[in-house]
């Protein structure tokens, strides 16, 4: 019990029990970054829309899906504590809608396409006017659109918070080096150009 490395549809990650919270290492938030691309992008959505958010999650919850706000693990009052990559508040948003384990990757972030699918949680402000579907597709810079989440999405009592954007120019860069799955190839049969220079120079040993 406790932080554990666990496997999930799009391969392992590193996530809390539900009753434990950690934060994590930059080489475990690396891996979960890795697993949330090769989710989301599944999904349609871009590496910019992708590194914004994960620009968030870093400073919500160190991009653990089984984090508790604070690190206080189940507190008494839910109407000030989150939960989750994105720190749903109060938690019972996420906890009381999920089916199954709150804590694993795959809930959370099927939680979030449920959001963008019923125009939950994103509000659009007059500086981002666009949909959480919109957010998706883009092809803002990581930064804009880590603004944009934060504004959105998020909208802590500090809204004063660029490091978000910096961060999702980092996890942008990150993610450009992931490469993905490629379908296996038939190598295409080399012509024997050997062979046939030999028989093309006894040919014109006879001419």
């Amino acid at each position: 019990m406790g932080l554990e490395l666990r496997t999930g549809q799009y391969g392992q990650y590193y996530g809390n029990t539900y009753n434990s919270s950690n934060t994590l290492t930059q080489s475990e938030q690396e891996l979960n970054a890795t697993y949330i691309w090769n989710y989301l992008r599944d999904q349609g959505w871009s590496m910019n829309a992708v590194a914004g958010m994960l620009g968030n999650m870093q400073s919500e919850s160190a991009i653990n899906p089984g984090r508790w706000q604070n690190d206080i693990v189940m507190p008494t009052d839910p109407t000030d504590s989150g939960y989750g990559l994105v720190q749903w508040t109060p938690y019972t948003k996420y906890t009381n809608w999920v089916q199954g384990d709150p804590s694993t990757m795959d809930n959370n972030l099927s939680r979030i396409i449920y959001e963008v699918s019923n125009n939950l949680q994103w509000i659009p402000t007059t500086q981002y006017n666009y949909s959480f579907s919109d957010f998706t597709h883009s092809t803002d810079t990581p930064y804009n659109l880590a603004m944009a989440f934060l504004s959105n999405y998020e909208r802590p009592l500090n809204p004063n918070q660029p490091q978000r954007g910096q961060q999702a120019e980092i996890w942008y860069q990150f993610l450009g080096g992931v490469i993905p799955p490629q379908p296996t190839q038939v190598k295409k049969k080399k012509f024997p150009w050997v062979f046939y220079m030999k028989k093309l120079r006894q040919k014109r040993t006879f001419l």
